[in-house]
């Protein structure tokens, strides 16, 4: 039995009809009818149904959400929302509404989180990356401190 990864990353490339390659070690999650939409920073955000739904029913049933707050996540994430299929090549093809979102140009990064892929533009993730780096470094420091490299005594 091998280690099942829920999170990874994948390099790939938009072709010129707006089409990303999915990892084949993603596919097995990421299959048949997704949903895609913008994700949170500039980058394209595919759901499969069962997530979609419970991604759209956190806002329809929140009661902590101001009436401001509550527009603004429809505006930015259910209104642009479209449904997506993998072809028989493993690939989706990103609308051009959340293309020019996420600022996908030839070389992409392809992200599994869990029940989530992040489709970023190469270029803007290490960007991101360079912008988050000191407060990645400060958690890893934390966690190091807890001894998370060393093995348990019994």
């Amino acid at each position: 039995m091998g280690i099942v990864l829920d999170t990874g990353s994948s390099e790939s490339t938009l072709d010129d009809k707006g089409r990303v390659n999915i990892p084949v070690s993603f596919r097995e999650h990421f299959h048949g009818e997704l949903v895609i939409t913008r994700g949170d920073k500039p980058s394209a955000m595919i759901l499969t149904p069962q997530v979609w739904e419970r991604f759209k029913q956190s806002e329809e049933n929140s009661d902590v959400l101001s009436h401001e707050q509550r527009e603004a996540f429809k505006s930015k994430y259910l209104s642009q929302v479209k449904v997506v299929e993998l072809d028989n090549a493993g690939r989706i093809a990103i609308p051009p509404i959340i293309r020019k979102y996420a600022k996908l140009t030839r070389n992409c990064i392809v992200i599994r989180d869990k029940d989530r892929l992040l489709i970023w533009d190469s270029d803007e993730y290490d960007a991101y990356l360079e912008e988050i780096n000191p407060i990645a470094q400060a958690a890893m420091n934390i966690l190091g401190s807890h001894d998370i490299f060393r093995a348990k005594q019994g």
